[in-house]
C-alpha cells in the first residue's frame, strides 16, 4: 500500500470514529474497542489504527491509559480552527434574516473570509446539517435556529469533534455556543419610555414562547406593565398572521384610550399597521383618540406609516459574531461561553419621509 492510501486509510478510520462520537454509540467517558478489536473490524493494520488513535488523541476526544483502555472525553472547548471559511447555517430566510446576511457578507469581506449559506433541509436537524458540513472540512458555523430546538448534547459532541459555533438571536446554545442577540430588555424599555404619555398599553406578540427573543421580549414588557394586555398571535414560520388575529387585535385597539401598543417583531409590526391603517383605526375621532403603534425591528415598507421604531445594528451583531469567532479559536481550552446583548437604535418614523 502506497503511503498515500494507507494515509487516507487511518484519516477514514478517525472520521468513521468522530461520527460515531457524534451519534453517541460513543458516549464520554466510555471505553471504544482496542487497537486489535478496531483493526479486525475495520480489516487495517493496527500501525493504522494507532495512527488514527493518535490524531483523536491530539484532539483530545480520547484518552488512552495503559491498562485501562481507550476513553471517549468530550469537550467543550473552542477549536483551533482556521477563518478561512464560515458556514452561516438557518432553516430558513427571511428579510430579518436577508438583511442580517448582507451585513455578515460585509465582515466576512473584510476579513478575508469566505462565507457560505446553507439552508437546512426539511426534516432534518441543525445538528445534522453541522455535523454534513464538518465532514466537509468546515469547522466554523454561524447559526440563526428561527424556532428549531437545539439538542445540547449534540451541540456538546459537535464542538467535541472540532468544531466552532456561534448562535444569532438566541441563547438557547449556551454554555455550547456563543450567543449573540437583540437586547430586547433594552428595546421593550426603551420604547415605553417613548411612550410614557400614553395612558394603556397592549402588547402584541407570537405565541411560541420557547424562541428566546420572543419570550424575553414579553417578559420585560410584562415586568414594566405586569397589569398591561396581551394578545398572543399564532405562531408560523412564514410569520402570517391570519385575519381573525387581526380583528382581535382592531377589537382591542378600539377599546383603547390614548393608547400604545408595542409589536414584539417588525413581521406583527408590518401586518397590525397595514390591517389598522386599512380600517382608519389611526384616526383620531371624539369617541376614539388616536392610538400609536411601537415596534421592535424595521420591515420592508416601514416609510409607509408613522411609529416607533426599536431597530437591531446589524453591523454590531456581525461584528460581534466575528469577535467571538477568534475568540473560540485563541482561546482554545480556557474558552467560555459568551452572552452578548447588542443594543439596537431607536427612531420616530413618520410617513412620506
Amino acid at each position: 500500500m502506497g503511503k498515500e492510501a494507507a494515509e487516507l486509510r487511518y484519516l477514514e478510520l478517525k472520521n468513521e470514529l468522530c461520527k460515531k462520537i457524534y451519534e453517541g454509540v460513543y458516549q464520554s467517558g466510555e471505553r471504544i474497542p482496542s487497537e486489535r478489536q478496531l483493526a479486525e473490524e475495520y480489516g487495517m493494520s493496527r500501525i493504522t489504527v494507532r495512527r488514527a488513535l493518535e490524531l483523536l488523541e491530539e484532539d483530545d476526544l480520547i484518552v488512552r491509559e495503559v491498562g485501562n483502555g481507550t476513553k471517549v472525553t468530550l469537550k467543550n472547548y473552542g477549536n483551533r480552527n482556521l477563518m478561512d471559511v464560515i458556514a452561516l447555517v438557518a432553516p430558513s430566510k427571511n428579510p430579518f434574516f436577508v438583511r442580517f446576511i448582507a451585513e455578515f457578507q460585509k465582515c466576512a469581506w473584510e476579513q478575508d473570509t469566505l462565507l457560505l449559506y446553507v439552508e437546512v433541509p426539511e426534516y432534518t436537524s441543525l445538528e445534522d446539517c453541522l455535523y454534513r458540513l464538518y465532514c466537509k472540512d468546515i469547522r466554523n458555523a454561524v447559526v440563526w435556529p428561527d424556532d428549531q430546538r437545539v439538542d445540547e448534547e449534540k451541540l456538546l459532541r459537535l464542538r467535541s469533534i472540532g468544531m466552532n459555533l456561534v448562535f444569532f438571536d438566541t441563547d438557547a446554545a449556551h454554555p455550547f455556543a456563543d450567543s449573540v442577540f437583540l437586547d430586547n430588555k433594552d428595546a421593550v424599555e426603551t420604547l415605553l419610555r417613548a411612550g410614557d404619555a400614553f395612558e394603556e398599553f397592549m402588547y402584541v406578540g407570537w405565541d411560541n414562547l420557547y424562541v428566546s427573543n420572543i419570550r424575553k421580549r414579553e417578559e420585560a414588557y410584562r415586568k414594566i406593565h405586569p397589569d398591561g394586555k396581551v394578545e398572543n398571535v399564532p405562531w408560523k414560520r412564514d410569520r402570517r398572521i391570519e385575519r381573525e388575529s387581526l380583528e382581535r387585535i382592531k377589537e382591542l385597539t378600539e377599546k383603547m384610550e390614548n393608547g400604545l401598543i408595542l409589536c414584539g417583531a417588525g413581521e406583527i409590526g408590518m401586518q397590525v399597521l397595514e390591517f389598522l391603517t386599512e380600517q382608519n383605526e389611526f384616526e383620531p375621532s371624539e369617541k376614539r383618540p388616536k392610538v400609536t403603534l411601537a415596534v421592535i425591528d424595521e420591515f420592508e415598507g416601514a416609510k409607509k406609516y408613522s411609529f416607533l421604531l426599536y431597530n437591531q445594528d446589524l453591523q454590531a451583531s456581525a461584528e460581534k459574531i466575528f469577535e467571538c469567532l477568534k475568540c473560540q479559536i485563541e482561546e482554545g481550552a480556557k474558552w467560555k461561553a459568551r452572552i452578548c446583548p447588542v443594543k439596537g437604535h431607536f427612531e420616530k418614523i413618520s410617513s412620506g419621509e
